[in-house]
């Protein structure tokens, strides 16, 4: 068994009901123990006890401390899966971003798309196949060492959804839709995000 902190907070954005359906659902996962605070403030003293961090939040301020507390237990080998807006968070703080590997910049309005992997089989996701969500389509400035595992087509561009990285000795996770509910009762949705959790909780 592996604890995992799921760090997750608000009422319309995220939505209550977002966040009841994450919760639940990480709760059925048989392989770990989850624990929840509601702000990266109140990381436990035992944080590198955790296997990952679990952040579904859009808070607009982080102290200097908590950063620097978050940044060490991902550098020394902690797991972080981000499910959409913690990249739209802590805009004063631009290295928040930069450790999650993409920094909001804006979404059109709620509507389908298709997540499409980008390279199957996937070394992480493995044969994951496409599938769809109505949701916000986010749109982001990317670090240059991010890997895509699957986009969405607007106007015939790829608009990476869903990618990992590697901080220091950690691993980042980021998974684009959860501005609706029903994105994160998606049973392929899941699937993914299953497999992101999997993955940093290796680091």
């Amino acid at each position: 068994m592996k604890s995992v902190l799921l760090v997750s907070d608000g009422l319309l954005h995220p939505p209550w009901v977002g966040r009841w359906a994450l919760q639940g659902f990480l709760a059925g996962m048989e392989r770990y123990i989850i624990k929840r605070v509601r702000s990266l403030e109140q990381l436990p003293a035992d944080l590198p006890t955790y296997a990952a961090l679990v952040i579904y939040l859009h808070h607009k301020h982080i102290s200097t401390a908590a950063l620097d507390r978050f940044e060490a237990y991902l550098a020394g080998g902690g797991g972080v899966l981000a499910i959409h807006s913690p990249t739209a968070s802590f805009k004063d703080q631009p290295r928040f971003a930069e450790i999650l590997g993409g920094r909001f910049v804006g979404h059109g309005p709620v509507g389908a798309f298709t997540l499409e992997p980008v390279s199957p089989p996937d070394p992480v996701f493995g044969d994951v196949p496409a599938f769809q969500v109505v949701d916000e389509l986010y749109h982001h400035e990317l670090q240059p060492d991010i890997q895509v595992h699957f986009t969405a087509q607007q106007q015939g561009k790829p608009i990476p959804v869903v990618w990992t990285r590697v901080h220091g000795q950690g691993r980042v996770c980021y998974a684009g839709p959860g501005h609706r509910a029903g994105s994160l009762r998606s049973a392929a949705y899941q699937e993914v995000l299953r497999r992101g959790l999997a993955w940093v909780c290796v680091g």
